[in-house]
């Protein structure tokens, strides 16, 4: 039955959008031009009646929902009609682009231009003031699709950026020499806020919030060192430095853990949790080595790295090397016996 009722719905809007077809072909375009004081129109494929048309006021471009039929003879005389035209149509998107394209596959925003900088126009059936929100001031934009997310890459000063293509705030500052070279950094509506008032109070040019934990932590690169730092924001006024700004590259705290690892120079160190430690957090593990890997040591963390590529056992906590450094592989790595103390002592 759900089978049947689909088809007879698909069947429907078959029809509909075939008399559409069927009686605007019966209309030229110069007609339809002419009723609707348009200069050029262009027909959207795949999409029954809709159209960009160039206006004669504006010598702009925007979208039009447009249906046109032409009455035969019998039904002039029947109707008491006095044009065997009628035309009707509605403006979807204001005339105001030099450039415009229309939404397709499920698109949330579409690419506009105008005095040769591009812009980004939201669905104007879902955002009524789509076209005042359009601000045409990029030398080029780029659309990305990853995991179901759209990403506006935008080009500024030769430069290239990453904005928040609904609320246009930027998520990384134009400064890479290539699109695929920019961070894919995703903000959710409620971290909006955060985001630019952190961005802005730290000097950060890029800004990465952890999507595992919703408790407001993120990393943050500093605009003039290129720095990463880890913070917390949990309200307005309300930051705290989790890692201070002082490395090429930082992860982000697994659960509950007690430390994560942070780069310098192409070497990985680890850095104590705030959480865990407060005021006594610290670079525990200095950034000396090659490689890291955890081990789970009959319920105790066990840090094993990398130098000079050998590996060997290594104190999270202390920074002191627990065995020499002369394995080549983790499987020679004899079993940590050592005794991993977990908090300071005072």
């Amino acid at each position: 039955m759900k089978r049947t009722l689909k088809n007879v719905t698909l069947l429907v809007i078959f029809l509909s959008f075939s008399v559409a077809i069927i009686a605007q072909k019966n209309i030229s375009d110069k007609q339809i031009l002419k009723h609707i004081k348009g200069k050029e129109i262009e027909w959207i494929p795949d999409t029954p009646s809709y159209a960009k048309v160039k206006m004669k006021s504006t010598k702009k471009w925007g979208i039009y929902h447009i249906e046109a039929y032409e009455y035969s003879d019998e039904e002039i005389e029947e109707l008491l009609l006095d044009d065997k035209f009628e035309i009707n149509f509605e403006e979807v998107v204001a005339p105001k682009f030099d450039s415009i394209s229309w939404f397709k596959d499920m698109e949330p925003f579409v690419i506009v231009k105008n005095n040769k900088k591009y812009g980004i126009l939201l669905n104007p059936y879902e955002i009524p003031d789509a076209v005042e929100r359009a601000n045409c001031i990029y030398d080029a934009i780029k659309v990305k699709e990853v995991d179901d997310k759209y990403y506006a890459l935008v080009k500024q000063n030769e430069k290239w950026g990453l904005v928040d293509w609904f609320e246009d705030v930027v998520l990384v500052d134009p400064t890479f020499d290539n699109p695929e070279d920019v961070p894919l950094v995703w903000i959710e509506g409620w971290a909006i806020d955060t985001f630019k008032e952190s961005k802005k109070k730290l000097k950060a040019d890029i800004l990465i919030f952890d999507e595992g934990n919703s408790d407001g932590v993120f990393k943050a690169r500093n605009k003039a060192t290129k720095k990463w730092g880890m913070y917390q924001s949990l309200g307005e006024n309300d930051l705290t430095t989790l890692i201070p700004a002082k490395y090429d590259s930082i992860r982000f705290f697994g659960y509950n853990s007690k430390y994560t690892a942070v780069y310098n120079k192409g070497k990985v160190g680890m850095h104590l949790s705030y959480w865990s430690y407060n005021e006594n957090t610290k670079l525990s593990v200095p950034c000396a080595y090659e490689d890291y890997k955890n081990f789970d040591a009959n319920g105790v963390l066990k840090l094993a790295m990398k130098k000079d590529g050998k590996w060997g056992w290594v104190n999270w906590l202390t920074g002191k090397e627990e065995s020499e450094f002369k394995h080549k592989t983790l499987d020679n790595l004899p079993y940590p016996y050592y005794k991993q103390d977990i908090w300071i002592e005072d």
